[in-house]
């Protein structure tokens, strides 16, 4: 699974990153690092030396043969930066029980109920994540002893609407080293397996 994309006419290899030499290759939801002075200049020529940020979603640094020093800095601020920003395009909406409106918990639960596909996780912290049609749904357990609703009801009705329900075991083996680098958002771990084709 990528998380930015690296634009290059150097053969590099970085894991979960898109290495390509065109800009028309580039996924364009995703952070983009340019390395080298002249491609960054063909491809926008009112760039400043002095500014590697060009915007909120586009960078540039130097090749090793420009300024080396330059590049292994900013390759790895980049790559911290792009997996510290992974997963925040994707909406999150939190079932609140206890504080959340009626009317808005009853339309997300009438939402998560009505998901065709949805890829579920239960954490072992007792949070249930589902992700499905491009959004990721958070549901606390923990508060079912609050509301006077028991909590395996919950479970089991959340089991109902999908055959796809993760294991922390399975899916901590598939995708650790991912997992590992965006520093365990749990919520991000149903996202993760359905589009890094884990299925």
């Amino acid at each position: 699974m990528y998380v930015g994309n690296i634009v290059t006419s150097s053969k590099i290899e970085e894991e979960n990153f898109n290495i390509v030499s065109k800009f028309e290759d580039i996924n364009n939801d995703l952070p983009t690092l340019i390395i080298g002075w002249d491609k960054v200049k063909s491809h926008n020529s009112d760039i400043s030396i002095l500014h590697k940020k060009i915007n909120q979603r586009l960078y540039w640094t130097f090749t090793t043969k420009e300024r080396k020093v330059d590049y292994e800095v900013d390759l790895e601020k980049f790559k911290e930066i792009c997996f510290n920003q992974f997963g925040d395009n994707v909406p999150y909406v939190y079932l609140d029980l206890i504080h959340g409106k009626r009317k808005v918990n009853i339309k997300i639960v009438r939402k998560i109920l009505s998901l065709q596909t949805p890829i579920i996780y239960f954490s072992d912290k007792n949070m249930v994540y589902l992700y499905d049609e491009n959004i990721i749904f958070g549901v606390d357990l923990n508060v079912s002893q609050y509301i006077n609703i028991d909590k395996e009801k919950i479970v089991n009705k959340i089991k109902n609407i999908g055959n796809n329900v993760l294991v922390t075991d399975e899916i901590f083996n598939k995708c650790k080293d991912l997992l590992y680098k965006i520093k365990f958002k749990n919520k991000l771990i149903p996202y993760i397996y359905k589009n890094g084709e884990y299925e």
